[in-house]
């Protein structure tokens, strides 16, 4: 591998334009390879795999052993790759210690390694994890949930503490991904204020393929989905079906319920009422962000966009407050008007493949029915004429 090869390795946060990320650079692989760029995955998923090896983890409880040594075969396909970048992109890769770090940047070889983080303020990113630990069937209040980790920090309750902590705060995260590189290969991207959606839109990911070397033609946004936001009475109503649930859907969970119900039908609802961090913890938060943001300035990495984007912007804020039952007792009547129509729906595809199923086994039946040789007449002849003579000699 050449020496000139560089390597981003976007390694967070969860839910700051990580899913837009990776889905823009899949679906246009093909393309920025045309330019030089490689995005060397196999599969869409294979980054998640190569993550929980490298890091040694497992995932609900499982370790997959099939990840055992994906790490190694995806820097290999780095290694191998004769153009002047390669992109990979995974959240969870932001919870490494300083050894796993290490171990990653030396894997790709002679190239020039960057560490890539988004950022963006702490405040919108509690929100955000929570409702994403509510769509994995977690049941904690928002409350509670923010409760553990102002007082308790990365000793929340599992997985809260590790998985916010470990995650979404860029000092922690880089200290151990800074000490591998130059901290001038270290990029900190702010998502613009105000964004749409949850991590800042177009503006997040022009900053990121500037970054990158991608040219905006290269990649087509339209094609990148990217699930809205629940609001706050959503989150709630999918946090009271979990404690319902009680697991009890098992692997039909993902299907039916994070996808279907939280990312389709719920995230569907427009208008609702914003998820905001709790009057009572603002002081607190500012004091904290402007901690991280004091530390990103003295770390003295690379800066894309601005860091006073990191304290929350309180003043345009919606109010906070639990979901007004009205919102919730809405939320579910067109969520249940929903599921019916989809049911009903589903019916009609049923009795339509049956149907398609019935007319397809008589059209075998007639396909078989006209192949069949034709009777031979003369054959027929000599069949009845012996019959009559035999009768006429008995």
């Amino acid at each position: 591998m050449s020496q000139d090869k560089q390597i981003f390795l976007h390694i967070g946060a969860p839910l700051v334009g990580a899913g837009a990320v990776q889905e823009a650079l899949w679906h246009h692989g093909p393309a920025l390879a045309e330019h030089g760029i490689r995005y060397p995955l196999e599969d869409p998923h294979q980054h998640f795999a190569a993550t929980m090896d490298l890091r040694e983890m497992s995932w609900g409880g499982h370790r997959d052993p099939a990840w055992i040594g994906v790490w190694d075969r995806l820097a290999e396909r780095v290694r191998a790759w004769d153009g002047g970048r390669v992109v990979l992109s995974q959240e969870l890769l932001g919870g490494a210690t300083a050894a796993q770090a290490r171990r990653a940047v030396e894997s790709f070889g002679p190239g020039e390694v960057h560490i890539v983080f988004t950022a963006r303020d702490l405040a919108r990113q509690m929100a955000a994890d929570w409702q994403e630990h509510v769509k994995h069937e977690h049941t904690v209040t928002f409350d509670e949930f923010v409760d553990d980790l102002v007082m308790k920090g990365i000793d929340a309750p599992p997985p809260f503490g590790e998985m916010f902590w470990g995650l979404h705060d860029p000092v922690r995260v880089l200290r151990a991904w800074g000490a591998a590189v130059p901290r001038e290969r270290v990029h900190v991207i702010v998502a613009p204020r105000g964004g749409p959606g949850r991590s800042g839109g177009a503006g997040l990911w022009a900053r990121f393929a500037e970054l990158t070397g991608i040219a905006p033609e290269w990649c087509d946004l339209a094609a990148v989905h990217e699930p809205e936001p629940l609001g706050l009475a959503e989150a709630e109503l999918l946090r009271r079906v979990n404690e319902r649930l009680d697991f009890a859907l098992g692997g039909d969970y993902e299907p039916l319920v994070r996808r279907h119900l939280a990312n389709g039908l719920l995230a569907a609802r427009t208008g609702g009422t914003e998820i905001v961090l709790p009057v009572r913890h603002h002081p607190w938060m500012r004091t904290r962000s402007r901690e991280l943001i004091e530390g990103l300035d003295a770390a003295g990495y690379d800066v894309i966009g601005d860091l006073a984007d990191l304290m929350p912007d309180f003043v345009n804020m919606a109010p906070a407050g639990p979901a007004e039952p009205s919102a919730l007792t809405d939320a579910a009547v067109e969520v249940i008007e929903a599921l019916l129509r989809d049911l009903a729906r589903s019916r009609e595809r049923a009795q339509i493949a049956e149907i398609n199923h019935e007319l397809a086994q008589v059209r075998e039946q007639l396909a078989r029915l006209t192949a069949l040789p034709p009777t031979r007449p003369s054959v027929m002849r000599r069949s009845s004429g012996r019959s009559r003579g035999s009768r006429g000699r008995g």
